[in-house]
């Protein structure tokens, strides 16, 4: 009946299948079988003609057609790398399900196999890709929303295939969700050990939670341990139990009162003391041979550096930190300016004793807040009462806006540095947020450690792909394939078996930095950052302006280039193009700042290491927060995003303490910590420099009042900011030819 239904409805309806408009009539979205039979409907009459093969495979799984389906699911699984095939997998099961009986137990069964044939890295990938990132929830709610907003009762063939593809997410993986993550739950208890109920006190009566993960089977011998310390609880186990599968014990320390902890849940402010003990309890165990390494990025990372504050514990081997933030540096502001970012952070971590998805993907929330400071003009230090709640960690922050010994404690400071005789690998990526403390931590060692044995990785990877494996394309660029290394899977454990079990040392790492250089497909490898180049190109500003440029000279001149930023201005923003996303584009803002463009370069050239800055000017100011974003303008005429420097002035003698400027008084602003990266610029290409102030709702706005920049307002802002830059600044950039 349900079939002749269907017939009826297609040569009803079989004069207008291929017109611009499909009629829609909508259902009661809780009536499932309804809402399927419409779907049904929907697929069977929508143009097909130019879909993939992977979305045709969606449609016959909607229409029913499902031996059809699961012929079109075959030959596209021949035709992909294992690596690529786990949703396409995932779809093969459920196909092979609907066509049988019964539906649950089929798929579990056939699951299941899968499992047992799979081995341990392509069941941890899994439960990454499944568990980890589970996209289950967004699904469903993309499909309702996405229904719920059609209104019409036609619809055109491109609304209507968005719509089918969404209902075919949710409906697989709300169908196969909590049956597949059982499964791969239950497959880790049958290849680990899995202790995870682990806490222990620390000196102070805090407590930690612990998860301990050993490869099952019938070796005693004890054995290094691999620890993650983590704030991200309920995430990395699938770490832990990578470790285990090389041959390691893998373990997890989350920050005090997360997880099992009944302390009070403090991000940042006790690892500096935890970790050292959480090693030393490590080094106790039966199980350990008292050899320690640690792993991880972001905060895992700045967690590395923090155990070593006071001094390295006897079991510490080595550690690889990844992205690692510094607290003070580079998070939660950025050259002592605060950004907002870590506003929604502090409840993502802190609201439960794991991780508060719902509070961090509540972006509704965090763009109103954010743009209606920005809007009302309302004090940076007023954000949480605009959101209607405390944000504790927030206001905290806000009280420390040098860096002072709220920061100082948590990581090694200074002379610290020097007592850190371990090797280490760090790693990081030329569009990594956390590249500015990465590099800091790299270069504060340098400067008080005596020959210290450091690596550095680098290439083009983002704060995420520095941390696993990089995709083929970054920010819609196309990266070389020597760029294509697993670092997660590969290089780390190269590493840890070069230092713990005295194998080779990772091929890549032929000298203590390594870089991939972009455009050339090939990796530089260097015994220092200085000897990465051998040149300079440096550029003066000048007011010589030919359409929306003005010029960059070779030489310092006369010239005064004026700017003005009026902060009463709401209707607009200034500095928004700062952040590369995506890399290359044909255009770029002409009226957002001051715009240079050099001569053609005569000849090839390979921009390495971090441009850094002298910039002359005037302000009827106290102080500015400034930008200088540099781009390649191409042979073709793309603008590529090389690097970006943001800064405040008063802060860029010393970190630690405040100079404000003088009004209408030059002054000289020097920087030389931009984002570092390594890539060919070929001949005919320019070098485009943007100069700008900050103004917009990613950060806090600097008035210039040389109060606390957190108390400033709206109210500040009666006299926009003049500020007149001369001939004698200039931007230089890093060069090896």
């Amino acid at each position: 009946m349900k079939k002749l239904v269907l017939v009826l409805f297609l040569i009803a309806i079989s004069t207008t299948s291929f017109a611009q408009e499909l009629p829609f009539k909508k259902e009661v979205p809780s009536d499932s079988v309804a809402l399927e039979n419409q779907m049904q409907q929907l697929a069977s009459i929508c143009d097909t003609q130019n879909l993939s093969e992977l979305d045709l495979f969606k449609f016959q799984v909607i229409r029913g057609d499902y031996k059809d389906a699961l012929h079109t699911i075959q030959k596209k699984i021949k035709e992909t790398h294992q690596e690529e095939r786990i949703y396409l997998d995932l779809y093969r099961h459920y196909v092979e399900a609907k066509l049988s009986n019964d539906f649950k137990e089929t798929f579990k069964d056939a699951y299941q196999n899968y499992l047992i044939e799979s081995n341990d890295v392509q069941v941890i990938n899994l439960d990454k890709i499944l568990i980890l990132r589970d996209g289950t929830d967004y699904f469903i709610s993309n499909f309702n929303d996405t229904y719920k907003n059609i209104t019409a009762k036609e619809i055109s063939n491109v609304t209507a295939q968005d719509l089918l593809k969404k209902y075919f997410l949710s409906t697989v993986f709300s169908s196969t969700r909590d049956i597949f993550f059982e499964e791969i739950k239950q497959d880790h208890k049958r290849r680990y050990a899995i202790n995870d109920s682990i806490v222990i006190p620390m000196k102070d009566g805090a407590e930690v939670s612990m998860v301990v993960v050993q490869r099952k089977g019938n070796s005693t011998a004890k054995k290094s341990a691999i620890l993650v310390s983590s704030i991200y609880a309920g995430t990395n186990e699938a770490s832990a139990i990578l470790s285990a599968s090389k041959g390691y014990i893998g373990v997890i320390a989350n920050t005090r009162g997360k997880r099992l902890s009944k302390s009070d849940i403090k991000p940042l402010e006790y690892e500096h003391t935890d970790v050292y003990e959480v090693i030393d309890w490590i080094s106790k165990q039966a199980w350990s041979n008292q050899k320690v390494a640690m792993v991880g990025g972001s905060y895992n990372g700045f967690t590395q550096w923090a155990s070593m504050k006071h001094k390295v514990h006897p079991a510490l081997k080595t550690i690889v930190p990844m992205v690692a933030i510094a607290p003070g540096i580079d998070y939660p502001m950025e050259n002592n300016v605060l950004h907002n970012y870590s506003y929604s952070w502090n409840y993502y971590v802190t609201n439960n004793k794991f991780l508060d998805f719902e509070a961090s993907n509540d972006f509704k929330r965090w763009n109103t807040l954010k743009n209606s400071w920005y809007k009302t003009g309302v004090a940076f230090n007023k954000l949480d009462s605009l959101d209607g709640r405390t944000n504790t960690l927030w206001n905290t922050y806000m009280q420390h806006p040098s860096y002072d010994d709220f920061w100082k404690k948590m990581i090694p400071y200074k002379q610290e540095f020097a007592k850190i005789d371990i090797p280490i690998l760090t790693i990081t990526g030329y569009y990594d947020d956390s590249q500015r403390g990465a590099m800091y931590y790299y270069n504060q060692h340098h400067t008080y450690a005596k020959n210290p044995n450091h690596y550095l990785l680098v290439g083009p990877y983002d704060h995420w792909t520095a941390q696993t494996k990089p995709e083929e394309s970054l920010r819609n660029y196309k990266l070389d394939n020597t760029a294509l290394i697993n670092i997660e899977e590969d290089l780390i454990y190269q590493w840890f078996d070069y230092i713990l079990k005295g194998k080779s040392k990772p091929s890549i790492l032929k000298d203590k930095v390594n870089f991939q250089v972009m455009g050339t497909n090939t990796w530089m490898h260097k015994p220092t950052l200085s000897a990465m180049t051998n040149d300079t190109l440096t550029f003066h500003l000048s007011a010589d302006k030919t359409y929306d440029f003005y010029a960059l000279k070779s030489k310092a001149n006369n010239s005064e280039i004026k700017m003005s930023v009026d902060f009463k201005d709401r209707k607009n923003m200034t500095n928004t193009d700062y952040y590369p996303w995506p890399l290359e584009k044909e255009n770029i803002n002409f009226k957002d700042g001051l715009i240079f463009k050099s001569e053609p370069l005569k000849e090839e050239v390979i921009i390495n290491g971090s441009f850094f800055g002298n910039l002359e000017f005037s302000i009827n100011k106290k102080d500015v927060d400034y930008s200088v974003i540099v781009y390649q303008l191409t042979p073709e005429g793309n603008y590529f995003h090389l690097s970006y420097y943001i800064g405040r002035a008063s802060y860029s003698k010393n970190r630690e303490h405040r100079h404000l400027l003088t009004p209408n008084q030059k002054t000289q602003i020097s920087f030389d910590n931009s984002k570092l990266i390594s890539k060919k610029l070929e001949k005919g290409s320019r070098i485009v420099v943007v100069v700008n102030v900050n103004k917009n709702n990613n950060a806090q706005i600097n008035y210039g009042t040389g109060k606390d920049v957190n108390k400033e307002c709206i109210k500040d802002a009666e006299i926009p900011l003049e500020i007149i830059f001369t001939g004698n600044s200039s931007i230089s950039l890093p060069i090896w030819n």
